[in-house]
């Protein structure tokens, strides 16, 4: 035990510091006013703390969760169960040990890089322990903070499987891909992923390829399947209301190119240049998948499920954005692609460097330190910025102070008995965790039923928060159009409409 420790801490002690740095990063993020809570978020506390008192799967209304896989509430409920806190007081300690986890197996992935330096995985190391990009995700109760994790894992589970080929080393890169498609439905990236690098490997046999192709996409899907079949089931939809997308492939492509410009520091605002960089990148691991699957001796080394992950996740991400409705690209969604992209840039900068005469070994390694500085720089100056609002008010989202301290918000604390008319909101989840008063969400615009349903209500109650506004949502325009509003109490962050019927909205219902 001592002996394995002591070569843990020689062979992964730049990894240790780096986890320290990071753990202090996320306790001063979350020192103000806690972990960081979106709408999202709502629905995640909220279903594990049912699944841990209940053993059901509902959310604060107890209506069942439907629209996010039941993976990450699990987890949640699983670490609720088993320390007693509830999921978002526990959140800062859970997301540090996973933060811990991501710096870590970074640290085991890249000792399988071929020829990797220590002088390289430091620095790669310090950019994931400063990054914008981590600091953000991991200060946040969001499902990619296991996701991510998790992919690493998936990292680790094919290396194993790789090297050993028995039904055992199968069977648990099959089990980490179907956990990481409970989690979240961008696991099918680690379904695909895990299917192609079985299918191209050229040391299995056809028959024996067969065989672990059907054992590894059935073990792989297994756990969503049924996930799925329980909400048709529950609501008759296996993933809730998926609306038509409204952005282009272009305007996609413009959103990861913004992202691209917050990781890298040569990119800034200009989002077309990342948009570039990002066709780039795809076509070079495209190009390196190729190459290792006709050069065979080169197809088990780590880098190849590196380039295959982020190729496979960047064309889905791209794809379901342009089909179905999402919010604008964001580093939350693009998060699972950040440590690779890193990878597939640099980790053949050590090799090439070695390759070259001495002249040139010392002008490129010069040119790299710069470009390394460059990047930390870049970072401290994004965290500099974040930190000015943090500093003050907390983490953005309702846990901020601003939302702990909305008038509207304390009028609901004193007043909850006398809204008794079934309420909707545009920040239904603010209201309930901020107040524990329940409310529904208002109707989205183009789906009709929930439009009806909510005139069909001769009186309701609408809490409208300026900040909580959602475009998908009905608006006020529409609001004030069929319903008569009898009484407002306005405040400097929203409002409070008490509604009843108009003669227009009975005769919408006919």
């Amino acid at each position: 035990m001592k002996k394995g420790f002591i070569l843990l801490l020689e062979n992964h002690w730049d990894a240790i510091l780096a986890s320290l740095a990071a753990c202090i990063a996320i306790y001063k993020l979350t020192y103000i006013g806690g972990i960081g809570i979106s709408p999202d978020s709502i629905e995640y506390i909220y279903s594990a703390i049912n699944l841990k008192q209940s053993l059901a799967l509902v959310d604060f209304n107890n209506a069942p969760m439907v629209n996010f896989p039941a993976g990450y509430p699990l987890f949640l409920s699983v670490a609720y169960f088993i320390t007693g806190i509830l999921p978002d007081h526990l959140a800062p300690f859970l997301n540090g040990f996973l933060y811990v986890g991501v710096i870590m197996m970074s640290s085991f992935i890249m000792q399988g890089f071929s020829n990797c330096s220590r002088i390289y995985r430091i620095a790669i190391l310090t950019i994931l322990a400063s990054s914008p990009c981590l600091w953000e995700l991991y200060s946040m109760i969001w499902s990619e903070t296991l996701f991510v994790f998790l992919t690493l894992v998936f990292i680790l589970a094919w290396k194993n499987y790789s090297t050993k080929k028995t039904n055992a080393s199968l069977i648990l890169f099959a089990i980490v891909a179907a956990i990481s498609f409970l989690t979240r439905f961008a696991g099918i990236t680690i379904i695909a992923t895990g299917f192609a690098l079985i299918l191209f490997d050229g040391s299995l046999t056809t028959i024996r390829k067969i065989k672990q192709l059907f054992l590894f996409s059935t073990i792989g899907v297994s756990l969503l399947l049924i996930n799925l079949i329980r909400n048709h089931q529950v609501t008759g939809t296996a993933s809730g209301v998926r609306e038509k997308a409204l952005r282009t492939l272009g305007d996609n492509l413009l959103d990861i190119g913004g992202v691209f410009g917050t990781w890298l520091p040569f990119i800034g605002e200009h989002r077309l240049a990342g948009a570039i960089l990002l066709i780039v990148l795809i076509l070079f691991a495209f190009g390196m998948l190729v190459y290792r699957i006709l050069q065979q001796q080169f197809y088990q080394k780590t880098e190849t499920i590196v380039y295959g992950y982020f190729a496979v996740y960047a064309i889905f991400i791209l794809a379901v954005s342009s089909i179905s409705r999402f919010e604008d690209l964001s580093n939350r969604l693009l998060s699972p692609m950040y440590i690779p992209m890193l990878w597939l840039g640099t980790s053949w900068l050590p090799i090439y460097i070695q390759k070259q005469t001495k002249k040139y070994r010392i002008a490129l390694t010069a040119i790299s330190f710069l470009l390394f500085l460059f990047f930390l720089a870049n970072q401290y100056k994004q965290n500099a910025a974040n930190w000015e609002g943090i500093g003050a008010a907390g983490i953005p989202g309702y846990s901020e102070l601003q939302w702990k301290n909305s008038p509207t918000i304390q009028y609901i604390k004193a007043n909850k008995d006398t809204l008794n008319a079934p309420v909707f909101s545009d920040a239904e989840g603010a209201v309930f965790y901020l107040t524990g008063l329940h409310s529904k969400v208002l109707p989205h615009k183009e789906i009709a039923t929930e439009k009806n349903k909510f005139l069909s209500h001769p009186k309701s109650i609408v809490i409208w928060f300026y900040d909580g506004e959602n475009p998908d949502l009905i608006d006020m325009d529409f609001i004030k159009a069929n319903k008569k509003i009898t009484a407002t109490k306005t405040f400097e962050d929203g409002a409070i409409y008490f509604l009843q019927d108009s003669v227009l909205s009975k005769t919408l219902l006919k």
